[in-house]
């Protein structure tokens, strides 16, 4: 995690000058309306359009009662405690909970009477995102039964001569990296070689290295068959070409951005 902390920041850094630049390119209906718009009179009919607001702590409660949650139970496993807060931690139960918290929230703002126009707008919203999530799952079961992952860890001795792009580049190819427990593509010793025991540190970096690689991999690209794709887009009212344009290709610097740098630091810290 450590590691990964540091990692993130010349990848925060790429997609954010990216980001800015390519924002200036990118016009949504809801960036037209905003600069037609009167804030102080769209805050007040919005106000109005409630009969009774919230407190802070209910409004954010769908959002922040699930992830407490699961994190709560994700540590609680991780200590070896299986018992309730393993079970609230459930992602299914999590959201379970967030989804009554919900029901509260309309209920005191006394807009239970469009409960079912909040659900058919979000089924609308998320109908597209859960076929293209289910069609990924369906291709992911197709590549699993055929010998591609097989052919690759027969072969994996040959191409160890990658090093940690030999991960990232599987990754990139399939989403995800099937490898035998004794991964035979581990990099070759690189100065310093006791670097990390000369500073006290006894972790498996080698290992860290890998399983980033992965994580960077899965990064590149986010596009048309991927459900984070259509999220980005359904959500900020953008076109298809401009999601291309823009999460597409973020999504590409930063994936290529993590395994340069992982690359670097894996010839420093072995």
């Amino acid at each position: 995690m450590g590691l990964g902390a540091v990692l993130s920041i010349p990848v925060m850094a790429a997609a954010y000058a990216y980001s800015v630049w390519i924002g200036r390119t990118i016009i949504t209906p809801e960036c037209e309306a905003v600069e037609d718009l009167d804030i102080e009179a769209a805050y007040d009919e919005l106000k109005a359009s409630y009969a009774h607001l919230p407190s802070t702590a209910l409004s954010l409660a769908p959002i922040l009662v699930p992830i407490v949650a699961m994190a709560t139970g994700s540590i609680a496993s991780a200590l070896g405690y299986d018992g309730v807060l393993t079970f609230i931690g459930t992602p299914m139960i999590a959201l379970a909970i967030g989804f009554l918290c919900a029901v509260l929230l309309l209920m005191d703002t006394h807009m239970m009477d469009s409960f079912y126009g909040f659900v058919e707008e979000g089924l609308r919203t998320v109908g597209p995102i859960i076929l293209i999530t289910a069609a990924g799952g369906v291709l992911g079961r197709v590549i699993s039964s055929t010998d591609v992952v097989n052919f690759i860890s027969d072969n994996a001795t040959h191409l160890a001569g990658l090093g940690l792009f030999f991960p990232f580049l599987i990754a990139v190819l399939f989403k995800t990296a099937q490898a035998p427990q004794q991964s035979p593509w581990s990099p070759p010793p690189t100065w310093p070689p006791h670097c990390c025991r000369r500073w006290g540190c006894r972790l498996p970096c080698r290992s860290g290295w890998r399983v980033m690689a992965i994580c960077a991999g899965s990064l590149v690209v986010s596009h048309a068959n991927d459900s984070h794709f259509w999220v980005v887009t359904n959500l900020s009212k953008m076109t298809a070409a401009q999601a291309y344009r823009s999460q597409t290709v973020v999504t590409g610097i930063m994936g290529c951005t993590a395994m340069l740098f992982i690359w670097l630091l894996g010839l420093i810290i072995v």
